[in-house]
């Protein structure tokens, strides 16, 4: 018998409503540690209202958020969210244009703080876009603005790996591929899958896809579950 995982969050009979719409109505929802999960669906099935309530960005209307088999408050928010290990790169991307790569490190660390923070952000960001993109071609020190989306998308997926005083337990990616060519959307999914396989666990969300190709007789690597 299979061992059971621990949930890393899970929702039970969560609620949201935007005046007449339910975004979501009643969802049950969970992701286990050592686990990545697709969700797919056309635009206003919701995925976006799921995500920025593990994200803390929404507040529920009804039914339980649970993080690491813990009810939270009514004031779960970001700040707690990422305490507790959670990530997440949104379609709409939140770097600071006006800001080098390295700054914008130092906006998601509060703990980069002190002399050197600066040297230390450069640092943390540099390693995590090397493992996870390898010859990506940019600085630390360079503006954000002033890189094209593709590697603006590599800069916040790669600081939502990073870690310095809490962990990351999980990282939400909101159609992380859409502005990545082909050479870096196969470099992520392949850091996603070593992520996965050393315990950590991830959300993609997408649009509706193919119906996928049926596996080879020989096997190969578990593909990630997915949900509609």
């Amino acid at each position: 018998m299979a061992e059971a995982r621990a949930n890393i969050v899970r929702l039970d009979g969560v609620e949201k409503h935007f005046g007449a719409v339910r975004a979501l109505d009643g969802v049950d929802f969970a992701v286990d540690a050592g686990e990545c999960v697709g969700l797919v669906g056309h635009n206003g099935a919701g995925k976006s209202t799921l995500i920025n309530l593990l994200a803390g960005t929404l507040a529920p209307d009804g039914g339980e958020i649970r993080v690491n088999g813990v009810a939270q408050a009514a004031d779960y928010g970001v700040r707690r969210a990422g305490a507790q290990g959670i990530r997440c790169v949104f379609q709409e991307l939140s770097l600071c244009p006006n800001l080098s790569v390295a700054e914008n490190t130092r906006v998601y660390h509060k703990s980069l703080r002190g002399w050197g923070w600066r040297r230390n952000a450069a640092t943390l960001v540099q390693r995590k876009l090397d493992e996870i993109f390898p010859g990506h071609g940019i600085s630390p020190g360079e503006t954000v603005g002033d890189l094209p989306i593709g590697q603006r998308q590599m800069v916040e997926i790669a600081r939502a790996f990073t870690v310095t005083d809490s962990p990351t337990r999980l990282v939400v990616l909101d159609e992380p591929t859409s502005s990545l060519d082909a050479v870096a959307g196969k470099q992520l999914l392949t850091y996603v899958r070593t992520f996965v396989a050393e315990g950590g666990s991830c959300l993609l969300t997408s649009h509706l896809q193919a119906r996928p190709r049926r596996p080879a007789r020989d096997g190969g690597s578990r593909a990630p579950r997915t949900r509609r």
